[in-house]
Order: structure tokens, then sequence, then C-alpha cells
């Protein structure tokens, strides 16, 4: 298992970091637009499009709940790494939008359920 680039604690804190929080609201209600533009046969696409539903305003809490997943995806953490601090405020100002948009793209299928192996293409879809 890979080891973490930054400690658990500074990730915490990112998770918690009040001003990241209206940011990734806005960029979950982003994404969710963007599932609901999806073909139906998107693979997993009935459980996506039903987070989506569920999403689309998202509350304060849902933005809370959904923030650790959010900043445990690689693409977060990696871009957490990045900016060169385990300041939790330094770190999501140093976050651009586009990397928290792409977090969420990536976790979507995990927050929506979606198995793996069933967003995988089959050899028909290929």
């Amino acid at each position: 298992m890979p080891t973490l680039p930054l400690p658990l604690s500074a990730l915490c804190g990112l998770a918690d970091e009040p001003t990241l929080l209206p940011r990734v609201r806005l960029a979950i209600a982003m994404i969710a637009q963007e599932v609901f533009a999806e073909s139906p046969d998107t693979p997993g696409y009935p459980l996506r499009w039903n987070l989506a539903k569920t999403v689309l305003s998202p509350t304060a809490a849902q933005t809370v709940q959904m923030m650790v997943g959010i900043v445990a995806s690689p693409p977060m953490v990696a871009a957490a790494a990045a900016t060169g601090t385990t300041e939790a405020p330094a770190m999501a100002a140093a976050i651009t939008d586009d990397q928290i948009l792409e977090a969420i793209r990536t976790g979507w299928n995990a927050v929506a359920g979606v198995s793996p192996t069933s967003a995988q293409p089959t050899l028909t879809e290929t």
C-alpha cells in the first residue's frame, strides 16, 4: 500500500476547512448537471442519476458528509500534497476549482454505489 503524501491530520483539517466547503458544494451541483446530461447507456447510470438528483442542490450537511470522500480521493490528495503545506486554509486556497471538480467526478461512482466492475465497459461496448 502506498504511503500517503500528507499526514491524515492534514487531510482531516482540509476536510473540515470552512473556506473549501462552499466551493465543493457548488462543484457537487455542477457535476450533478453533467450526470443529468449523460447517456442512459452510461455504466451505472441509474445510480449515478439518482445521486445527481439527490445532491443537485446539496445542503451544507450533505456537503460535509461528502467532504471526507472527496478529500480522500486520489486527485484531491495529490492536489493537497502539491500545495507544499499542511495548513488547511493554505491548502484549500491553493487547490484549484478544476482539481475539486476532477476529484468529485472521480469519486461519483463510489458515492453513488456503482460497483467498480459494473462501471467497466464490456467487450461489446468497446
